[in-house]
């Protein structure tokens, strides 16, 4: 069963600047989103418009995948939670190497946005970030949005709840373009109170293929109603598994894949591991 929250809309969120990096000649500007409505799912790729000093508001040309900084997962924001998108450059380029200083001048003036403006997919509105700068001279490369997964111990979480559950993964190494993998996913209960459910959460799993700066990547996301009626409760200690699939699409080329499994709870639990996706024959 697909996921009850419906897509985050516009007037659900509100955006912000957040905290950028950069590393080995790639820099990423951050956008945070935060839930000021109900409960409402995030994720897929938006569109993007630039706000630019000389010329107003602009689309923005871009590639779709980036994960340099690390990949964001799909999840159901509720009020108050937040959620990300990255957008990834680099001034690395001839555009910003050029022999003249006034050239490379001209070029970074002419690419650099000083906000963002972002189109939700499925016409959900447009929600507007000041001060989120970026240089697109050498290109843009843009995430999904969705959430980071959090560092183990950093959100406080409420005892009883399947929150507090830990999932691991049991899966091959590898599997063949075309066909479905089949993994399973083990939630343990590591405290001291048992966990019941309320009702049947959603997960989501989501394969991409391994990325590089400014390259285009396959993605398979997937969300589904967990079906927790065999295991209504997970006592101390105590473990569930749950046999999962998911069809992987055809590549051209083998590639190196990051697999990842959340409850859509938007803080976990998580789990990852990296799969060989080989060509198909």
């Amino acid at each position: 069963m697909l996921a009850v929250a419906q897509p985050c809309e516009a007037g659900q969120l509100r955006a912000t600047a957040g905290q950028g990096q950069g590393a080995g000649g790639t820099d990423m500007s951050v956008v945070v989103l935060t839930n000021i409505g109900s409960t409402c799912r995030l994720s897929g790729f938006p569109e993007l418009l630039g706000e630019t000093a000389a010329h107003g508001v602009l689309p923005i040309p871009y590639r779709k995948g980036f994960g340099y900084f690390g990949v964001l997962i799909p999840a159901n924001l509720t009020t108050g939670q937040k959620g990300e998108l990255y957008i990834g450059y680099s001034e690395a380029c001839q555009a910003l190497n050029e022999p003249s200083q006034a050239a490379d001048k001209a070029n970074a003036l002419a690419n650099t946005y000083y906000g963002v403006q972002i189109v939700l997919p499925d016409g959900k509105g447009t929600v507007g970030a000041k001060g989120v700068t970026f240089d697109g001279a050498c290109g843009l490369s843009e995430g999904r949005l969705g959430v980071a997964t959090p560092v183990p111990g950093a959100i406080t979480v409420v005892p009883g709840t399947p929150e507090t559950l830990t999932a691991t993964l049991s899966m091959p190494a590898s599997a063949q373009s075309g066909s479905t993998l089949k993994y399973l996913v083990t939630l343990r209960n590591p405290t001291k109170k048992i966990v019941k459910w309320t009702h049947c959460p959603n997960y989501t799993e989501t394969i991409q293929t391994t990325l590089y700066y400014m390259s285009r990547t396959q993605l398979i996301t997937k969300t589904f109603e967990l079906n927790c009626s065999s295991a209504v409760s997970v006592r101390p200690g105590h473990s569930v598994h749950f046999a999962m699939q998911l069809p992987v699409r055809k590549i051209a080329r083998s590639s190196s894949a990051y697999f990842s499994w959340q409850l859509d709870s938007g803080v976990g639990p998580f789990a990852r591991s990296n799969v060989m996706i080989f060509a198909s024959r």
